[in-house]
């Protein structure tokens, strides 16, 4: 990656490819309802710990496997170390297992804001595994 390169919008638009997988499993977890236009999903309890547990495998083995989430490889993007190696599986696990931090309080705040303002853009995952997100290539 180029020094000081912004990775940012790639990462919102790889997030929102994973979301399609993700949300499908949510759907199939959770209690639904529909009405006047409208469609919900709700997860409480075990199926929340579950879908959680979900997001966690899904990211840590593509990362681990692949290099990075289906979204990401789609965008061209990597998951490595600081110094542009690959992660390795305890740095991809305390990524992924931040998630749940950078998810708060709702729609990923957290993780987009760390993201946004660090020159790397790495959220608190990353900043704790000492990874980035870089243009694959």
């Amino acid at each position: 990656m180029a020094e000081g390169e912004n990775v940012l919008g790639r990462r919102v638009s790889a997030a929102l490819i994973d979301l399609v997988p993700l949300g499908a499993v949510a759907v199939l977890l959770g209690d639904t309802s529909s009405g006047d236009g409208s469609f919900d999903v709700r997860l409480n309890g075990g199926p929340l710990l579950l879908w959680i547990a979900i997001v966690i495998a899904y990211h840590g083995a593509a990362e681990l496997a692949l290099g990075g989430s289906p979204g990401k490889l789609a965008l061209g993007l990597r998951v490595a170390t600081v110094d542009g190696g690959t992660p390795t599986a305890g740095g991809v696990i305390v990524r992924n297992v931040l998630r749940v931090v950078d998810g708060l309080p709702l729609l990923y705040l957290v993780g987009f804001v760390t993201a946004a303002v660090t020159e790397r853009n790495q959220r608190l995952g990353d900043l704790a595994a000492k990874t980035v997100v870089v243009r694959a290539g």
